[in-house]
């Protein structure tokens, strides 16, 4: 490989690559700077990877992809070299690898005003709230929402739970709550999707009549009755009174909608649930650990505040045929990816059933060895084809036990498009879909049935599929709710989806406290249909692993549950 340039020029260029592609850096970033801290997660990993490879022709092996050589600009370019890049000997007298204080960083455009962590001055919420229109994705949670509500499903609303050690400060809790809907952005809360005309797109629009946002206040039998005071209700079952809480809709009327929901449940022990309900219409699950770091801020905890909103989209000025460009390769991925018959543990088709969670939280040490397990096949730094490796298997497990071998599994995860390293924006969703399958064949073992999702994964990335998904979404955006799902339906025979998973990664990693007391775990009990009927979804809290296990009534028994479990936990290196 030819000379290219000196090494302080190599880590310059890293770095803007870095800055302009991947990481929404601070300013002041440097080629020394923490790229971690930064807020690179294995999805970015994944896609500087293929970067790096595009703009330096370097192939980055998977033993080498560790965070010593991430840690910094400086590192990986110093990596790049190892690999074989060459690079001009510095003159002397010339330049010198910069250190953190001298590296030139190339400036790069202030993001729009609704972006920055300093927001503008609030416009009234009513005037903010009547211009708010849907992003891309929000036109499919929209349909779906529908769906599950005419299906008896509840609707497309997802849980944020956050366990606390102690009965946190319910005065300002519930003194902060009343106040909110009143407070920008926080209308939202309460607004309702209108369309304002045959043919116009739906938007948010403030509520006519805004419902005050309370806290809903549960003590178990048995409890030190902290909550007692507060007028708590009693109940005798723990995850009885979870369940019921994660199977209550939010209720849509005309004169304004209820889009969250906030429960406090005192267990047995004097520890504490807090439960934060939210429909998927306003926000995504990272949106969601925006939400509650910024609540917390306001109880006090301080910190700068969270963007709202991000309105960049309209700000795109590609028409219809620049849109088509990008989406015209998802029909051919999409009927490559569903070739093979696909199965799912649930009913045949949209049925009423009560939904049902389980929480695994793994120990320290059983996280390391998944951790040791994952690196071993997609490197110490990309996780999630493992854990959705692992959580197919378990299926598989399931349909072995019935006698019955699907000629595939097919699973679309959802993935952030946020840039990684923003502060927030907490509202609106920021997805896109990455479609997978696994042939029977495939699923004999992890290190094939990982191997084969990291491969698609790579495709996925490399190929810009998930860019060719959302601006197809784009281009559906003028389809009425049930003739979005008629077309959904038709290309998904049904189904959806063998199961649904999503990998959040840390869980709000600065939310180590929460209204006075110590946050001992987190995880999100995100919405899920039947069909398929079942998911599984992970994230990290306090350095453990934590899966959330989802069904709906009447899809596994209780020994396949355990079967079920069985499988997972031996996969991860946690039996």
């Amino acid at each position: 490989m030819p000379a290219q340039e000196s090494l302080s020029q190599l880590e310059i260029r890293v770095l803007d690559l870095v800055r302009n592609e991947v990481l929404q850096t601070p300013p002041g970033f440097t080629v020394t700077s923490d790229l971690f801290e930064a807020g690179l997660d294995s999805m970015a990993i994944m896609q500087l990877l293929l970067l790096l490879e595009e703009h330096f022709g370097c192939a980055i092996p998977v033993g080498s992809v560790s965070r010593a050589n991430f840690r910094n600009a400086r590192a990986i370019g110093a990596l790049l070299v190892t690999q074989g890049y060459e690079v001009l000997p510095e003159e002397a007298g010339g330049p010198q690898p910069a250190d953190a204080a001298a590296t030139p960083v190339v400036s790069e455009p202030a993001p729009p005003a609704e972006a920055q962590a300093s927001p503008p001055p609030e416009p009234k919420p009513a005037e903010r709230l009547a211009t708010l229109p849907l992003r891309d994705c929000d036109f499919f949670t929209h349909a779906f929402d529908e769906m599950l509500r005419k299906a008896g499903q509840g609707g497309h609303i997802a849980h944020s739970f956050i366990e606390l050690d102690r009965i946190p400060d319910v005065a300002a809790l519930k003194k902060l709550l009343l106040e909110l809907p009143e407070r920008f952005p926080f209308p939202i809360f309460t607004a309702r999707l209108r369309q304002p005309s045959l043919l116009s797109l739906p938007r948010w629009e403030p509520a006519g009549r805004p419902q005050p946002l309370e806290l809903h206040l549960w003590s178990q039998t048995g409890s030190p009755g902290r909550l007692a005071g507060h007028g708590a209700r009693e109940f005798a079952d723990l995850q009885t009174q979870l369940d019921d809480i994660i199977n209550t809709s939010l209720p849509q009327q005309d004169e304004g909608w209820m889009n969250v929901r906030f429960d406090l449940v005192e267990k047995a022990d004097g520890s504490c649930v807090f439960v934060f309900s939210w429909s998927h219409l306003i926000m995504d699950g990272i949106g969601a650990e925006f939400f509650l770091v910024e609540l917390n801020r306001l109880l006090g905890g301080g910190g700068e505040p969270v963007p709202a909103f991000d309105l960049t989209d309209l700000a795109d000025p590609r028409g219809w045929g620049e849109r088509w460009k990008t989406a015209k390769v998802m029909p051919a991925f999409f009927d490559q990816v569903m070739a093979k018959p696909f199965e799912a543990l649930g009913s045949k088709k949209l049925s009423e059933g009560r939904a049902h969670f389980q929480v695994l939280t793994l120990t320290e040490a059983q996280t390391q060895e998944a951790a040791r397990r994952s690196a071993g096949i997609c490197g110490p730094l990309i996780n999630m084809p493992f854990h959705l490796a692992c959580a197919m298997r378990a299926h598989e497990a399931v349909f072995e036990h019935r006698g019955v071998r699907p000629e595939s599994l097919m699973c679309c995860v959802p993935v952030q498009v946020r840039k990684k390293g923003t502060r927030g924006p907490l509202f609106q969703n920021h997805l896109t879909m990455f479609f997978c399958n696994l042939l029977a064949a495939e699923l004999g073992t992890l290190e094939a049935a990982a191997g084969s999702l990291h491969q698609q994964h790579t495709r996925f990335i490399k190929e810009k599929i998930g860019d060719a998904f959302r601006d197809l979404m784009w281009m559906m955006r003028p389809m009425p709710p049930w003739l979005h799902m008629f077309f959904i339906n038709f290309h998904m025979k049904g189904k959806f989806s063998s199961f649904y998973h999503s990998n959040t990664g840390v869980f709000a990693p600065e939310l180590t406290r929460f209204a006075g007391a110590a946050v001992t775990n987190a995880y999100h009990v995100p919405s899920f249909s039947d069909p398929p009927g079942t998911g599984v979804f992970a994230n990290e809290k306090n350095g453990r692993l934590v899966l959330t296990l989802c069904w709906r009534e009447g899809t596994m028994t209780e020994g396949e549950r355990g079967i079920f479990i069985d499988r997972l936990m031996k996969d991860l290196g946690a039996a």
